[in-house]
């Protein structure tokens, strides 16, 4: 016997006028008795669910917008690599153009991130080549043919060019009505300006926290290069070069979770859920009578399919610290994943679920809505005779979105994923 949740609801056809009124025009057609009922079954993850599966790698820290820079918060450390715009070689001013020296301008999030203490943050420039969308923690370049390993774990060797203190609460001190502070800066030597210049220096920067339980959000990192004209060697003015790519590194990097569900992160992961949708359940005392029966899905109106979810307490380093949002597509060449192709959008909308529900509402259940794709199955099975199966893609609607992840329970206890569905059927009971 199928383990089956069902609730039935009575209502009256819509095309009825009064479920006592007779046909004013045609003989009495009692006989009839048109009584749909409305029903509720909740199907459980083991009569629905083949297999799932959790993929990871999708996009990169350099899609975000942002940098990470953390040590030790939660278990983890991150950095924040940053390749810079070609020097300028022209200006207002005529002649050619020397450099000597600069500063380095951070800009910080002022929303997210541990800012009720200062933090102190570092400086270091990068010398060997690393690629801004495949670079990690121990791998500098993983493009087609060519991966190398940094030499040195974290962005290989580097010097310390100087560190700084951000504080986003400074000016409130004096005056509690101005706004927080976002930005910082740090002084380089012209040596270093040299380096980031030469096609053979330097190759990009490097911000990393100098203490335990610090995590803050990059938002930019400008060099504003203090320059001088050959036609006016008494004037010296400031020129701006901007960040061409930020990626972000981690240690260590997140494991792929063994028995539940993980959505988001940066690279991005995926949950692919194939399933089999029954084509019959188990009927209720007002569908059946004591005797009971089963009922045909491919016969009844399907009002509402929904795949029922429940949040997990993401890990510490990787809890969301803004709404996820969330996808549902249709898996297209299950042969070709973790890069098949994908449907489009399953759910008429994004699902938007708050960071808090993993984390202190870890526990909450989230309803992702698939009635299309359901009852695209169900006319398949009708046609067919035979239950259809499919694959599921449970993604960020944006990839990557933060580096935080949504983390949802799986199989094999409570919480598990379910199958909720709410269909009409009049008398006729469609059995097997």
């Amino acid at each position: 016997m199928k383990r089956y949740l069902l609730a039935t609801v009575m209502i009256c056809a819509g095309a009825v006028s009064s479920c006592k009124d007779k046909n004013t025009t045609a003989p009495d057609l009692g006989f009839l008795q048109i009584n749909p009922r409305t029903v509720e079954v909740v199907i459980p993850f083991d009569d629905f669910v083949d297999d799932v599966q959790v993929f990871g790698g999708y996009g990169s820290t350099g899609a975000l917008g942002y940098g990470a820079v953390a040590r030790d918060f939660g278990g983890l450390t991150s950095r924040t690599l940053v390749h810079f715009d070609d020097f300028p070689t022209t200006a207002d001013v005529a002649g050619s153009l020397s450099f000597l020296g600069g500063r380095v301008m951070l800009v910080f999030d002022t929303v997210n991130g541990t800012l009720d203490t200062p933090s102190n943050v570092e400086l270091y420039d990068v010398v060997e080549d690393w690629h801004a969308t495949t670079v990690t923690w121990d791998v500098a370049v993983d493009t087609a043919g060519d991966r190398r390993l940094w030499t040195q774990p974290g962005g290989g060797p580097t010097t310390l060019l100087g560190g700084a203190i951000f504080d986003a609460f400074l000016a409130q001190q004096a005056n509690d009505s101005l706004a927080r502070l976002d930005t910082v800066s740090i002084a380089i030597d012209s040596a270093t300006v040299a380096s980031l210049g030469d096609p053979g220096g330097a190759t990009g920067l490097l911000l990393a926290a100098a203490e335990p339980g610090v995590h803050l959000r990059l938002r930019d990192m400008v060099l504003l290069l203090t320059t001088r004209a050959s036609s006016r060697t008494d004037t010296s003015f400031v020129m701006s070069v901007p960040a061409d790519d930020v990626s972000s590194i981690f240690d260590p990097v997140p494991a792929a979770p063994a028995g539940w569900l993980r959505v988001g992160g940066a690279p991005s992961w995926r949950s692919v859920i194939t399933v089999s949708i029954p084509a019959t359940v188990d009927g209720t005392v007002e569908l059946c009578g004591m005797v009971g029966c089963e009922v045909d899905l491919t016969e009844v109106d399907l009002n509402l399919a929904e795949l029922v979810l429940t949040t997990r307490q993401s890990e510490a380093a990787f809890q969301p610290q803004d709404t996820s949002r969330l996808d549902v597509r249709r898996v297209l060449n299950t042969d070709l994943l973790p890069k098949s192709p994908l449907s489009p959008p399953l759910m008429p909308f994004v699902q938007s679920v708050p960071p808090e529900f993993f984390s202190v509402q870890a526990g909450t259940t989230v309803a992702l809505s698939l009635t299309g794709f359901v009852s695209e199955i169900l006319s398949a099975a009708a046609e067919t005779g035979t239950v259809s199966t499919a694959s599921l893609s449970l993604l960020s609607a944006f990839e990557p979105l933060m580096i935080g992840f949504a983390s949802f329970e799986g199989g094999g206890g409570a919480g598990a994923p379910a199958l909720r569905l709410l269909y009409t059927v009049a008398n006729g009971v469609g059995l097997p």
